[in-house]
């Protein structure tokens, strides 16, 4: 059960960082203005990369048992990552509104799963 909860955190994780990543690629502009400059670049080859990953691990994790009405609510919280990551690496801002849905969100994880 450790284990299954350990993956479900690093599924999380992989799954924030990965956006993160591909929001950071997608802003990248080579000098040829090419087309697929935000496509193939490293953060985004990066992310995909992360993305195949955590597909990987999820499968894992649903063949292990963990049902998949508790997976998806559990993995709604890499919203909540991608916000915290987004503000403390790339200083976006957070307001107010942000916050409130912050708090739904995990609200609803918790009764949900509880």
């Amino acid at each position: 059960m450790i284990a299954i909860i350990c993956l479900l955190l690093l599924i999380i994780f992989l799954a924030s960082i990965s956006q993160v990543l591909l929001k950071v690629g997608s802003n990248i502009r080579n000098q040829k203005k090419s087309v697929l400059a935000p496509y193939l670049n490293v953060h985004t080859l990066c992310s995909y990369g992360l993305f195949l990953i955590v597909t990987v691990i999820s499968v894992i994790v649903l063949k292990e048992g963990v049902p998949l009405k508790n997976y998806n609510s559990i993995t709604s919280l890499v919203y909540v990552c991608v916000i915290g990551l987004s503000w403390g690496l790339l200083n976006e801002e957070v307001t107010k509104k942000t916050i409130v849905g912050i708090l739904l969100i995990i609200g609803g994880v918790v009764v949900f799963n509880f």
